[in-house]
């Protein structure tokens, strides 16, 4: 089984400047989206430093085979990037209050191994059927958690951006892990709330499914759907495919 894979980010027509920030390394096995917030200044920072502390320091891990303590080693490189945007933040008052979301697939094998903080999404795609792998940390979730119905489409949409976690809003940080099998023909979609919140599931699902394995046009599709929807934010995504054949 191979990989490939193919990333596109845009941002939008509301935005002045793009603040996501991604990686997308077949060679290595690391898929990241990171959405910074805080500020013009501070966002894009944010979600710079965050990909780049976490690209550096999963740079050494092994992705030829099965990888037991990927779990602890994505949450660790989390950790760290925290502890840096967290710094960075206190030294520099142009830089109060900057945080950024990750969601992060790590391929070792046949194994997706998964962490994110915050809003940004994994979904996987598999026989035409998309379902989200990750679950947003925002007050809007949290409150359903506990039983409370949110009918007012208004508060919703308010209680949806706001984020109980991110990376660099607080001096630690709690990152949700999880494990996934990777079969032929599977297709991860990997994006920020730019993209999901102006995109239905099943028309993701719908582009990715027609887009017959030309996933750099397939996602410049989904960005344009974005846009045209709106484009009320940054809109990136990755698209990673799993198909037969020997790992290039």
């Amino acid at each position: 089984m191979k990989l490939i894979a193919a990333a596109h980010s845009d941002r939008g027509k509301v935005r002045s400047e793009n603040q996501d920030s991604f990686r997308c390394d077949v060679r290595a096995g690391l898929f990241l989206v990171a959405d910074g917030m805080g500020g013009r200044a501070g966002g894009k920072r944010a979600s710079e430093e965050t990909a780049a502390a976490i690209a550096a320091d999963l740079a050494a891990a092994p992705h030829g085979g099965t990888l037991p303590d990927a779990g602890a080693r994505l949450t660790a490189a989390i950790e760290r990037a925290n502890a840096r945007v967290w710094r960075l933040a206190h030294d520099d008052a142009a830089l109060r209050g900057m945080g950024t979301t990750v969601a992060m697939l790590f391929a070792a094998g046949t194994a997706a191994h998964l962490a994110h903080v915050g809003d940004s999404r994994i979904y996987r795609v598999r026989t035409g059927q998309i379902e989200a792998l990750t679950r947003d940390h925002s007050y809007a979730v949290e409150l359903e958690g506990q039983g409370v119905e949110i009918a007012d489409a208004r508060t919703r949409a308010r209680y949806d951006s706001m984020l109980t976690r991110a990376v660099g809003a607080e001096e630690t940080v709690e990152v949700e892990i999880a494990q996934h099998e990777i079969a032929v023909g599977d297709v991860f979609l990997l994006c920020s709330d730019g993209v999901y919140g102006m995109v239905a599931d099943a028309d993701l699902a719908a582009l990715v499914t027609s887009g017959h394995r030309d996933l750099e046009a397939t996602c410049g599709a989904i960005v344009q759907h974005a846009n045209s929807a709106g484009g009320r934010d940054n809109a990136t995504v990755i698209l990673v495919a799993a198909e037969d054949g020997a790992p290039a």
